[in-house]
């Protein structure tokens, strides 16, 4: 079973490695037309400007946070990290400056679309069948859904497994083998989500957990804070790293930068930008298209940063200091657990005990928040199935996700890299046809026309 696995993984991973050089300067150039022409024409001439309401932020942008920051903050990026790493980049630092640099677009893109959707009042689903062909509307539903739920799923429940993990082994000496991993962590996990969404209560908890989630977001960053603090003597070591790694690139397919083309995956997967879910979040709300695309944008805006800095900054500290390892012996990439555990103790080394209940506090309830609220994007995306059905394709994938947390995580990752091409591809290629050919029936003057009419 592990060689196969190791089989599909190196199969995806060539594919991926093979389409991301490509794919990596169409995105960014089609997004930014895209953005540039929504921003500067469309919103002016479709739109009202709308006031940001305070009560109509904290809730979405906690939930926003909690979901993003877990999804891949510490465990993407790690992840990616170590790829970079098992590459041969030794500043592994230059991964950050290159994602803040692709970020510069990709952000305004996260304004366009959820702006866009509000003003077609469609979700990507439907404005993709629309404008291209319904065919490629189900396609991105698909593949949308096994990518929230299979393969962000699969992260979340990577990150339970390795806190549980970590924790009984640093802390009371136990070291549990994956068999017994799956079975006394991932299995109860499942069986858990399983219970609230049969019983229809996953929304109940998805509510309650709002603050806890914010809490939970507020204690990162006063541990960050206090990180930083601590080893404020290592900031200048940390951005001559930045420096260095990018004068000296490692190079993949094409001659483009594999830091560079990490750190966009890590964009696009942590802060969703692109891919249509926060266009998707936006329908449920009442707010007008730019009061819509604000808060769409402060939660992603802050997941990057977070992302970016802080991963980046106390992974770079841990390897420096000999507390987090992102390769095993033999130069290749570390395991789930070993990087999470590594940087959970690179957080206890600085911090103490404050900082490892902070992170593991943090992670578990991020996950969880994520892995419930990947089966709204299931209901949302198949409204015409059967909620039994839904749930009934929504448990599958879960299972499977969580299987393969444990027992072959890393074709989780690959996974995610080659399903986050299909969706903001097709994602972006739509919109940037709306802001050339359709945008001009949303004209405030037709509008206007059409009441009076």
């Amino acid at each position: 079973m592990h060689d196969i696995l190791l089989q599909v993984e190196h199969l995806i991973t060539k594919v991926s490695d093979a389409i991301w050089p490509v794919f990596l300067p169409f995105i960014l150039v089609v997004g930014a037309i895209m953005a540039v022409r929504s921003i500067v024409i469309i919103q002016k001439k479709a739109t009202e400007p709308a006031k940001l309401n305070i009560k109509n932020v904290i809730g979405p942008a906690s939930i926003s946070l909690g979901a993003m920051i877990g999804t891949g903050a510490i465990i993407g990026v790690l992840g990616a990290l170590s790829k970079l790493s098992a590459n041969g980049q030794a500043n592994i630092e230059a991964m950050a400056i290159w994602a803040l640099i692709g970020s510069l677009i990709m952000l305004p893109v996260s304004y366009s679309e959820t702006l866009n959707s509000k003003i077609m009042g469609k979700t990507p689903k439907e404005y993709i069948g629309d404008l291209i062909n319904p065919k490629l509307g189900i396609l991105y539903a698909v593949c949308f859904v096994a990518l929230a739920v299979f393969g962000f799923g699969g992260f979340q429940f990577s990150g339970i497994d390795s806190v549980a993990a970590t924790i009984l082994n640093n802390k009371f000496g136990i070291e549990l083998s994956l068999v017994q991993r799956y079975l006394f962590i991932v299995i109860p996990v499942i069986l858990v989500v399983g219970a609230l969404v049969l019983s229809k209560k996953h929304e109940l908890f998805m509510g309650d957990m709002t603050y806890m989630i914010g809490t939970a977001v507020a204690g990162y960053f006063i541990f960050f804070t206090i990180f930083v603090v601590k080893t404020y003597d290592y900031i200048p070591t940390f951005f001559q790293g930045m420096i260095e790694g990018m004068k000296n690139p490692v190079n993949a397919m094409m001659g483009v930068p594999l830091g560079f083309i990490l750190g966009m995956q890590k964009v696009i997967q942590i802060a969703e930008t692109g891919l249509g879910a926060l266009a998707m979040a936006a329908q449920e709300s009442d707010s007008k298209p730019r009061e819509a695309a604000m808060i769409s944008l402060i939660p992603t805006a802050v997941t990057i940063f977070v992302s970016i800095v802080v991963t980046s900054y106390i992974a770079s500290y841990g390897v420096e200091v000999g507390t987090l390892a992102l390769l095993n012996t033999d130069g290749t990439a570390a395991d789930t657990v070993t990087r999470l555990g590594g940087y959970f103790n690179t957080a206890e080394h600085v911090v103490g005990i404050f900082g490892l209940v902070v992170l593991s506090t943090f992670t578990v309830l991020s996950a969880l928040t994520t892995i419930l609220g990947s089966f709204y994007y299931t209901t949302k995306l198949f409204k015409n199935n059967s909620v039994n059905k839904n749930i009934a394709i929504y448990l599958v994938l879960i299972i499977s996700a969580g299987t393969l947390a444990v027992f072959g995580a890393n074709v989780v990752f690959e996974a995610v890299d080659l399903l986050l091409f299909v969706l903001s591809g097709i994602n972006v290629s739509a919109l940037a046809i709306f802001t050339f050919k359709h945008w001009e029936v949303y004209k405030l003057s037709n509008k206007k026309e059409k009441i009076v009419a």
